[in-house]
């Protein structure tokens, strides 16, 4: 049992590490490409849009990715097929308003200008990206993580190629973002293609009358993952907002770079959250939960020295090789060697964080990331103005800090400390 179980994380998160480190890498190497062509600031304008519709994606999932994926671990195929209409048909009008909202209220009130097209046209990936998340939740709940996997990195790499070719005859940020769009829709029908293979049809009748209840148990991690969103990308906003496209695109580029380095315990933590989803709530599941969070403990912390002190030392020549010899990439080597301080508060929280999903705690969570993402808001507010994107960096390190802080005492209390002795939450 346990080499079985150990057999299928090992597997999960290979593949999960495999695709992710190909998808940054693409992207990566369409941020150098298109900085290339238009300057600093087109690529500010980019990651703009990125941003934008990021935050407005966060809000369309409405936490039922992580919701779906924990109940699709633990349903049968009677339940799975009802859970999949629901999720679906949710996902689909949720992601349709959120569309309309971007593109005809956010985009032309609060970004005029040469930004409002690249955001209008990055909200149209809105809805095949709510529906990939759906149909990705059954893929990882069943733990075939392959196949998400793949069908990610192929829609990231015909969106990546799409946009060279764009670039090389004389395109720019807009016609990026148009293949990053395709993209998406191709993954739409990769998983359609999947499920039918497995003769997996979504039962679409009375999801109306399941909705509120699976909304009421997503509902946290909605929460977390809004707040998660609006914590990784307030910075950008308010850089955005008092220095303009290069302060963005200088930061940016380190802070791209930086989140690329999240891809190796973002890959072992979602491979292990089935595992731990199904630990029961008895002394003999909460020893198995606190083994686990050991070992995955010293992994990452082998992971951040290795990592960190290659990343650290080698950042000169990633940053240029990555952006080439254009203004601006010397500061964004610098702010990307400090970011790289914070690694192992970042690799810590996120595994308490996933225990803390794994045992029903959400709300712990969400608490927790509220509280951290209001004071980043104020403090990136206060010190921006007067510091730029090193008032952003020095946030990060305090924010990195807060999170490990709070979601690992919250750890140690409810998992780590004592057995369950109580059901989870729902």
């Amino acid at each position: 049992m346990m080499q079985r179980a150990a057999f299928r994380v090992g597997k999960n998160a290979a593949a999960l590490l495999a695709s992710r480190v190909g998808m940054l890498l693409l992207g990566l190497w369409l941020n150098g490409q298109l900085t290339r062509a238009v300057g600093v600031a087109g690529l500010g304008r980019y990651l703009l849009a990125l941003t934008v519709e990021g935050i407005a994606l966060a809000v369309a999932n409405a936490g039922l990715n992580l919701y779906a994926t924990r109940e699709f671990s633990r349903s049968d195929a009677r339940g799975t097929a009802m859970l999949l209409g629901l999720v679906l048909s949710l996902k689909t009008l949720i992601a349709l308003v959120a569309t309309l909202l971007l593109a005809g209220v956010v985009a032309p009130l609060f970004f005029p200008g040469q930004r409002r097209l690249p955001i209008t046209l990055a909200s149209l990936a809105l809805l095949p990206q709510a529906l990939n998340g759906g149909m990705e939740a059954l893929l990882k709940g069943r733990q075939r993580m392959e196949l998400s996997s793949m069908i990610e990195v192929t829609g990231r790499l015909a969106a990546v190629a799409g946009g060279l070719v764009w670039l090389s005859h004389g395109g720019d940020e807009r016609h990026v973002l148009i293949c990053y769009v395709a993209g998406h829709m191709l993954a739409t029908a990769a998983y359609g293609g999947v499920l039918a293979s497995w003769h997996i049809r979504p039962h679409w009748g009375g999801w109306r009358a399941r909705a509120g209840a699976a909304l009421r148990q997503a509902l946290p991690f909605a929460g977390a993952d809004v707040v998660a969103t609006l914590y990784r990308r307030v910075d950008l906003l308010l850089l955005s907002s008092w220095y303009g496209d290069v302060a963005v695109g200088i930061y940016g580029a380190a802070y791209r770079l930086w989140e690329t380095l999240g891809v190796l315990p973002a890959s072992l933590l979602d491979a292990l959250f089935p595992e731990l989803a199904r630990q029961p709530a008895t002394p003999a599941g909460y020893a198995r939960l606190r083994h686990i969070y050991r070992r995955a403990a010293l992994a990452l912390l082998v992971l951040v020295v290795v990592v960190g002190g290659l990343v650290f030392w080698l950042a000169p020549h990633g940053m240029r090789l990555v952006y080439g010899e254009v203004a601006g990439v010397e500061q964004a080597t610098h702010v990307f060697r400090v970011l790289t301080l914070a690694l192992p508060l970042t690799y810590l929280y996120l595994l308490n964080g996933h225990v803390l999903y794994a045992v029903g705690e959400q709300r712990r969570v969400l608490v927790a990331m509220a509280l951290v993402t209001v004071g980043n808001a104020l403090l990136n507010a206060v010190l921006i103005p007067r510091w730029s994107y090193w008032g952003a960096v020095t946030v990060a390190l305090l924010a990195e800090g807060a999170l490990l802080l709070l979601l690992g005492a919250a750890a140690w209390q409810l998992v780590l400390k004592r057995p369950l002795i109580s059901g989870r939450a729902g």
